[in-house]
């Protein structure tokens, strides 16, 4: 296998700069901030052209989304997350039960929305697709599309709450759980990951 060639000749430096340098030549700006390279991976999964920014800008039409879905036409929202095998995330996403043989409670697929602090933001939002994607040791296993009006009413009452009670209202918390699958679709799935 190829990951295998690559952990054992390259140090991380030399990883993380190919990494930084197929982004450079495809045109993403420090594809290595943060989980940016996240974004390239998902687009490629759901047939998307992940903007090339970090950020699309505040004033810009893009505002609130990480790529363009040309089939649709509409703006796409990505939020990702790494599994950790420590909190029972990988169990819970496979249905499988816990130490003392019981299920445990379906996995919760959480984006946290850094722009959404104002009425005006979340009414961008609403005007995207969302897609939360779950990695598991930095390998897409699971993409789901939150219905667009779960994702705007939880953002709504997170933003009213935080307004009322005075807090801040950044990193705005969208939860779906996955036992619920009328809150969302599944839009792309590792079945090599499934089936082990």
């Amino acid at each position: 296998m190829k990951s295998k060639i690559l952990v054992e000749n390259y140090s991380y430096e030399e990883l993380a700069h190919a990494l930084y340098a197929k982004g450079e030549k495809d045109g993403y700006k420090k594809v290595t901030d943060k989980t940016k390279w996240r974004e390239p991976v998902m687009a490629e999964k759901l047939g998307h052209d992940a903007h090339k920014a970090i950020s699309a800008g505040k004033n810009s039409d893009k505002y609130g989304s990480d790529a363009f879905d040309p089939k649709t036409g509409m703006m796409a929202e990505y939020k990702t997350k790494a599994l950790s095998e420590k909190n029972n995330e990988v169990k819970k996403l496979l249905g499988k039960p816990g130490k003392n043989g019981r299920l445990l409670a379906p996995l919760k697929a959480v984006g946290i929305y850094n722009g959404a602090y104002t009425q005006e933001a979340i009414d961008k939002y609403a005007k995207n697709d969302h897609y939360f994607g779950l990695f598991h040791k930095e390998k897409c296993v699971l993409i789901i599309k939150p219905n667009t009006s779960e994702v705007i009413k939880q953002l709504q009452a997170g933003y009213n709450k935080k307004k009322l009670t005075g807090g801040t209202t950044n990193l705005n918390t969208v939860s779906i759980c996955l036992g619920d699958q009328s809150l969302y679709s599944v839009e792309y799935k590792n079945d090599e990951f499934f089936e082990k």
